[in-house]
């Protein structure tokens, strides 16, 4: 492949990486096409199965081509920082969203690194360069390429972290069921340790319930929770104080001593909100 190239000779030490850095900017889609081209089978399976555009691909892969010719005019890597981290977190979060796996990203640099530098190779005015200019060269490129795997995996982990927590919050909502009981009653049974995060999770979960069924009485029951902190216990407080807002009664049945204690310790006051023994007494009184 013919390069548009310029010339060298007789150019200062920091001349020459500049003009290597312009030469690298004027031929970055051929540098672009040299990297599609070194891609795996595996990666071009890829590429084929979400239907990607060959050419819009080459086009963004010959940004970061760019991106690094403009560091290397500059001398300088942090002079293209901002641009170099919008790049590699659109094209993680990109990555991300057509299901392509952090390794696979990653082993692109590999590629990225070795056309850059066969691109340099054939380019550099060898017997004028001083060793310590290309060991520059090299550092600029290295820290370009190692912050941007650095991006890939922030933005993967960013993103990983948000789709548990709302698998987590999906669970909690499914694990904390508001039943209706008669067109009046509804019952919200609570099994399991609670922590404050599940605790707010309740509330919000039953309060947006007891809108849709319209209902005017809530039992929550928690005598399947064995442990209950002061955290918790203000936020059935909380959860009570709400349910009145909205014009539904709550009633707790099951208290453990344990809860009582939690609750006396923090100085709630649940003198206005009804509290039974068992679930079992406060249906035996709706019969």
């Amino acid at each position: 492949m013919t390069y548009q190239t310029i010339g060298f000779q007789g150019a200062g030490q920091l001349e020459k990486a500049r003009m290597l850095g312009e030469l690298i900017v004027s031929n970055k889609l051929e540098v672009s096409r040299k990297i599609s081209d070194a891609l795996n089978d595996h990666y071009n399976q890829f590429l084929k199965r979400e239907k990607v555009d060959l050419v819009e691909f080459i086009a963004w892969q010959a940004d970061l081509i760019e991106i690094t010719g403009q560091a290397l005019i500059a001398f300088d890597a942090e002079a293209v920082w901002e641009d170099l981290n919008k790049w590699s977190e659109k094209t993680g979060q990109t990555a991300v969203d057509h299901g392509l796996a952090i390794d696979e990203l990653l082993s692109m640099n590999k590629i990225y690194r070795k056309v850059i530098w066969d691109f340099i190779r054939e380019n550099i005015d060898k017997p004028m360069m001083k060793i310590e200019i290309v060991l520059r060269i090299n550092e600029i490129i290295d820290s370009l390429l190692d912050q941007t795997a650095y991006v890939y995996s922030v933005t993967f982990v960013h993103y990983h972290k948000n789709a548990l927590r709302l698998a987590k919050d999906t669970m909690l909502e499914v694990s904390t069921p508001v039943v209706s009981l008669s067109d009046d009653i509804a019952i919200l049974p609570l099994v399991g340790d609670l922590d404050t995060h599940r605790a707010k999770i309740l509330m919000q979960t039953a309060l947006e319930r007891c809108g849709e069924l319209g209902n005017s009485e809530l039992i929550v029951d928690v005598s399947g929770v064995p442990i209950v902190d002061t955290m918790v216990a203000n936020e059935f407080f909380v959860l009570a104080k709400s349910l009145k807002l909205i014009g539904v009664q709550p009633v707790f049945t099951g208290l453990r001593p344990e809860i009582a204690h939690a609750v006396v310790s923090l100085g709630i006051d649940f003198k206005e909100i009804k509290i039974l023994g068992s679930l079992k007494q406060a249906l035996a009184q709706r019969v």
